[in-house]
């Protein structure tokens, strides 16, 4: 009898472990950055989104990401970081913008491909959001002259 207790009170404690992580893993997604939002926002024209914005979302993005221990994940943070340091520069140039983006663009693919099912469509059209947004400035910035600042 005593043994029976004894593995109930360890299946009670596996239950317990499990209901705590789905509940960890469901906050998780509710606190997570509306992934379609930001895959229209730089589908759009991203040349009239206030750097202000930009750095809201980029801050919410990086908050997110905090406790994260994936390479993949930590490099996508740091380039983050990269380009919320030009947004806030105020002689940034357009054409390192649009470089962090494809950047950003690419990691966020990477990491879709190996998303699971339901969050894998929304990482890469937000990657590939990333890389039309850092296209769209290298346009631009070629146009206007190389290399030409932005602010």
């Amino acid at each position: 009898m005593a043994t029976q207790s004894g593995s109930k009170a360890q299946h009670d404690e596996n239950v317990s472990k499990e209901a705590k992580q789905h509940q960890a893993e469901a906050t998780e997604q509710n606190n997570a950055p509306d992934l379609e939002s930001a895959a229209e926002l730089l589908h759009g024209d991203v040349t009239e989104v206030e750097s202000d914005v930009a750095i809201d979302a980029i801050e919410e993005w990086v908050d997110f990401l905090k406790g994260h221990k994936e390479d993949g994940i930590k490099d996508l943070s740091a380039s983050l970081k990269e380009l919320k340091k030009l947004l806030k520069g105020k002689r940034s140039e357009a054409t390192e913008i649009a470089e962090v983006l494809h950047k950003l663009g690419e990691q966020t693919n990477a990491i879709g491909d190996e998303a699971e099912r339901g969050v894998k469509g929304p990482l890469h059209k937000l990657g590939k959001g990333l890389i039309a947004a850092g296209s769209k400035i290298e346009k631009i910035a070629e146009k206007a002259g190389k290399g030409s600042e932005t602010k």
